[in-house]
């Protein structure tokens, strides 16, 4: 399943910056950490420092266009289930691996979702 939250903290920050993006990551992951039960804060550091990478790229790269914008939200998705599972394994002794089928279909699935949100953010006139 796409992780919608992953992207909409890409598409803020390729539209709004890096600041906006990492307050948004921070309270959604901080959300995420609240539901689940494993480590709180993981997904709240994940989400911000996508939020943050994200932000710093979009003036080198074009990310207002889709094809751009889907390659960042496939990257952006392999490193979050790297960090976290790079903080699983600092925290928790034990490597949190999401599975090979969720971690070559997952960005994908996000691919899509960041598709289908650019377009309603251009249809909708949010656009900058």
């Amino acid at each position: 399943s796409p992780q919608l939250l992953l992207v909409l903290t890409v598409g803020v920050a390729a539209r709004y910056g890096a600041v906006r993006a990492m307050i948004a990551g921070f309270l959604w992951g901080l959300f995420l950490d609240v539901l689940g039960a494993r480590m709180l804060g993981a997904n709240a550091l994940a989400l911000t420092l996508v939020g943050f990478v994200t932000g710093s790229v979009r003036r080198q790269l074009d990310l207002i266009a889709l094809g751009p914008q889907c390659v960042l939200v496939a990257g952006m998705t392999w490193g979050y289930f790297l960090l976290l599972g790079l903080l699983g394994l600092l925290f928790l002794k034990n490597f949190l691996w999401v599975g090979w089928t969720p971690f070559f279909v997952d960005p994908l699935l996000n691919c899509f979702a960041a598709l289908v949100i650019a377009i309603f953010w251009r249809e909708r006139g949010d656009f900058r």
